[in-house]
């Protein structure tokens, strides 16, 4: 039986608590985690390598939320509801559960653990987000639900290290980690807020292509894109592009970068340094009056109205 231990700590203790554990048995089975709680919130890093199906008895320490990020999973990444590179946010509470425990194939299986408090959920909570909502009214604990996982994100990666290798130290470190773990928990609700992808046929890989498209289209929104082009960045035919970036994000590839570059013009007006021609031409633009109708349509007025 594997019970999930919780972290007490004195008035004069630090305000970041750590731990590592490590298990092994006779099997070949094991584990190793590293455990850091602070204000309410617990960090896990785990890995591990078993050699044959096992069940485990477990129980939590207490009710939660538990956000799982399935890191690495090569051993057996499609015998799991979640797969590598995959999310899940579920309800954990402190009643003893089976882990049912697939064998990794002599490969190594890691993840990360974020567990918040239905305090810092409600906290967050605003109506506009469908999985917020949706969750809310979600009461069955200690089951994942495939309702509420979803593909990770490029960013969520560096988010999880950077937490691991936190820069600082005491009260700093814990301000630091709460930032980043409300981060990730708003990023994952923004995923989990997207239309389902599976109508438009996208494969787990498909999506990955397709996030990676649009950090694309962040760093290069300036520059001259077409679909042909970014189709080929991306390692992904044209139809399935923009039919998955739709179904993703809500948003068409070209709508995307519009919103894109009237953010960037309005900012560059906002400072005051350029005129409204030399805005457009930047944003790619060729008659400034094409760029006047585009800027008037996102935001009500005009671009000289808003220099002045």
């Amino acid at each position: 039986m594997i019970r999930r231990c919780q972290v007490t700590r004195s008035a004069d203790q630090s305000p970041v608590q750590e731990k590592q554990l490590h298990i092994q048995d006779p099997s070949g089975f094991r584990i190793k985690l590293e455990e850091i709680s602070f204000n309410g919130l617990d960090l896990r890093w785990g890995s591990y390598v078993n050699h044959e199906p096992r069940v485990l008895s477990f129980i939590p320490d207490k009710k939660a939320i538990v956000s799982h990020f399935r890191i690495q999973d090569a051993g057996a990444a499609n015998t799991h509801a979640i797969r590598e590179k995959q999310f899940v946010v579920y309800r954990e509470s402190p009643e003893s559960h089976e882990l049912y425990i697939p064998p990794t194939n002599h490969k190594t299986r890691s993840f990360f653990e974020l567990i918040v408090t239905d305090d810092f959920f409600d906290h967050i909570f605003t109506e506009e987000s469908r999985f917020m909502e949706r969750f809310r009214q979600y009461h069955t604990f200690n089951t994942p639900s495939q309702e509420f996982t979803a593909q990770m994100l490029p960013v969520m990666h560096h988010i999880i290290n950077d937490m691991q290798h936190a820069p600082y130290s005491g009260a700093l470190k814990a301000t630091y980690l709460e930032t980043k773990a409300t981060e990730l928990f708003l990023m994952q609700v923004l995923q989990l807020d997207q239309p389902f992808p599976a109508a438009a046929g996208l494969s787990a890989a498909d999506m990955e292509r397709l996030h990676s498209i649009k950090h694309y289209i962040d760093a290069h929104y300036e520059q001259p894109l077409s679909i042909m082009a970014l189709a080929r960045t991306a390692g992904i035919n044209q139809m399935k592009l923009k039919n998955g970036f739709k179904a993703l994000f809500n948003n068409t590839v070209f709508g995307y970068i519009s919103g894109l570059r009237m953010q960037e013009a309005k900012r560059l007006l906002l400072e005051g340094k350029m005129h409204v021609n030399e805005v457009a031409d930047r944003m790619g633009y060729k008659y400034p009056h094409h760029f006047t109708a585009a800027f008037r349509k996102k935001f009500g007025l005009l671009p000289k109205d808003l220099k002045n």
